[in-house]
């Protein structure tokens, strides 16, 4: 799963700036269509939220043409590190596509000096498997297309 966003919104890191309330797409595969890149599977266990204020409360995903249920996260909030695990893990395959939907609670913090939004880090919790290392050795931090 990959980011392509500008570092000021948290690209290419699990790291997320909020600066809207509501329902929003918290992370995609890449490329048109939010596809995982070819040559690629992806086994996905869970989310790690390890943030010390939770700010999404909800989360939805779909693979492929599946879609699976709202998951309430209200509770995560009790815990020091949370983490959402699957019973049964699901598997993302190359050209499929990924979304992770999600509900941030506002209200959304206005600092002084207008500094706008809190950020959250979401986590995903497996194993990223790839034909060829050149597609994966590049820079630190950079898209993976």
């Amino acid at each position: 799963m990959d980011s392509t966003r500008s570092l000021l919104l948290g690209g290419a890191t699990f790291r997320q700036l909020f600066t809207t309330a509501g329902n929003q797409t918290l992370m995609t595969g890449s490329g048109s269509g939010n596809t995982i890149p070819e040559d690629f599977k992806i086994a996905l266990m869970g989310f790690a939220f390890p943030s010390q204020q939770q700010h999404i409360t909800e989360i939805k995903m779909h693979i492929g043409d599946r879609k699976f249920g709202r998951i309430n996260l209200e509770e995560i909030e009790n815990y020091d590190q949370p983490a959402i695990i699957f019973e049964e893990g699901y598997e993302v395959n190359e050209e499929e596509s990924f979304e992770l939907f999600g509900y941030v609670k506002g209200p959304i913090p206005t600092a002084v000096g207008g500094y706008v939004g809190l950020w959250q880090r979401i986590v995903p919790i497996g194993a990223a498997y790839f034909k060829y290392y050149d597609k994966v050795g590049g820079n630190t931090g950079a898209a993976i297309t």
